[in-house]
Order: C-alpha cells, then structure tokens, then sequence
C-alpha cells in the first residue's frame, strides 16, 4: 500500500495534471475566438467592400444613362404624362381624396410600393381625378446611409424638381432607381443624374433651388408632422376624404386595401 506521502503526490500530480488541461483548453479556447473574429472581419470587410464597389450590377444604382435607368425614365414619363403636378402634390386640386405618403426616397419598402400598388392608384385613381398624392418627408432608411446629412438633401431635390412642377417624376424616378439599402450610392451625382432624366427639367434653376433653405425646412416640418401623429415608418399613408380620415396605413398595401380605404372616406 502507497504510504501517506505517496499519495499526496500522487494527489498533486493529478491537481497540476488538471490544471495544465484546462489551460490547455483556454488556450485553444482563445485561439478560436480570435480565428472567428478575424473570420467575421473579413468577411465583414469584404462585404462592405462589395456594397461600396457596386458588387455587379446588383450592388448600386444605375446611372442615368445606362439602359436601366433609361428604360425607368420612360415608364416614370409614361406614368405620369398629362397629370397636373404642383409641389408636392400629384393630381388635380379639386380631388375629393387626397391620400398623403410619408415616405423615405431611400427606403426600400417605399420602393416596393411606388413600383406596385402606387402605379395602379396614379394610372387609374389619381389619373381619372378622382384621388390626389401629396408627399411627405419622414427619414427611415437614410439614416443607415453612411453620407451624412444625406435625408434632407435628397428630398430637397425632391421639393426642388416639384417648384418646377415635376416633384413626382423625381420621387418615382428615384424610387425606380435606387441603390441597396445603407451603401451611400445617393451621391450629388446620383442626385443630378435623376434631374437630367426628367424632360423639360430646368437643371439650373433645379441647381439653385435645392440649395434653398427654405425646403430643408419643408423636410423638417414634414418630420415633425409625422412625429406628432406618432409616425415611424414609411411609407405611412394617409387617406382623407369628405366623409372622414381612414386609420393610417403603414408598410406596402395591396391595391385593393388602398382602395377600400378609398372608398370608406369618400
């Protein structure tokens, strides 16, 4: 039989044995986080890398000459030919319907809904005079753009193409034409490429305009509207008619739905 002193060390091997186990194992435990990290951030690099560069065809926004782009500006055209414009407003003065978009020309979900349910509620309803658009500010996704300051200087361009009564050509060719989600493609080329797409557009007067001060604060008291109505997501539509206002419509609608909202306050 082992004598105290023998197992003792014995003991204390096992101890120093157990203890060189476990810092074995946070040592391997280490070395694999820092691997996944290095991993994560390349794989994050390269992304960004991807979105910023475009990424194919996929990655930005077309420019306003390619065939894209083109073929955008001739539906936009096509869309809204013959329909009076003023400001922001789409439609003739004396609809009975007004429906008011609070909308975010970077938000894709704004997109969605300019190139769908929207077409149909131009084509026919605003067309027809029964129903007229007006366009709200209110920032969603540009706050994810990394150009700073970019949500109140792309709807001024906005509110500066609609003193010249084409607002609407530009929110839908912007719509039509918009780049990924948070990639920055919104640039003062960007901006200008969408003006040079709208016909009769005076870009010298555009030019000037969407500096003015006056419009940025337009931007401002549109976000502080919506803020006071509670809100926080776009597009938020709002459908107002002679019998009453119809509960606020948030995200993308099918026509049907708009169109019951429609009905319900006229």
């Amino acid at each position: 039989m082992a004598s105290r002193k023998d197992q003792k060390e014995a003991a204390r091997q096992r101890r120093l044995a157990e203890e060189r186990e476990r810092a074995e194992r946070a040592r391997r435990d280490r070395r694999l986080r820092m691997l996944g990290g290095v991993v994560i951030g390349a794989v994050a690099i390269v992304a960004v890398l991807i979105a910023i560069g475009g990424g194919g065809s996929s990655g930005s926004a077309p420019k306003a000459t390619s065939k894209t782009a083109k073929e955008a500006a001739t539906t936009v055209t096509s869309l809204l030919a013959g329909i009076p414009q003023s400001g922001s407003r789409l439609g003739s003065a004396n609809a009975k319907v007004t429906v008011t978009e609070y909308g975010d020309l970077e938000c894709p979900v704004c997109k969605d809904f300019a190139v769908g349910s929207e077409r149909r509620l131009i084509a026919n309803d605003v067309r027809s005079g029964k129903v007229a658009l007006m366009y709200r500010s209110l920032e969603t996704a540009s706050g994810g753009s990394p150009i700073a300051n970019i949500f109140p200087t792309q709807q001024a361009a906005a509110l500066a193409a609609g003193k010249q009564s084409k607002g609407w050509n530009y929110i839908e060719l912007f719509y039509h034409e918009q780049g990924p989600e948070s990639t920055g493609y919104a640039t003062t080329g960007y901006l200008e490429g969408l003006a040079q797409q709208i016909p009769g557009l005076n870009m010298s007067q555009w030019t000037s305009d969407r500096q003015s001060p006056a419009l940025t604060a337009q931007v401002t008291s549109d976000e502080q509207a919506a803020a006071s109505a509670g809100f926080n997501s776009t597009p938020t539509l709002v459908v107002k008619g002679p019998k009453s206002q119809a509960q606020p419509i948030v995200g993308n609608p099918d026509y049907a739905s708009l169109e019951s909202a429609i009905k319900s306050v006229s």
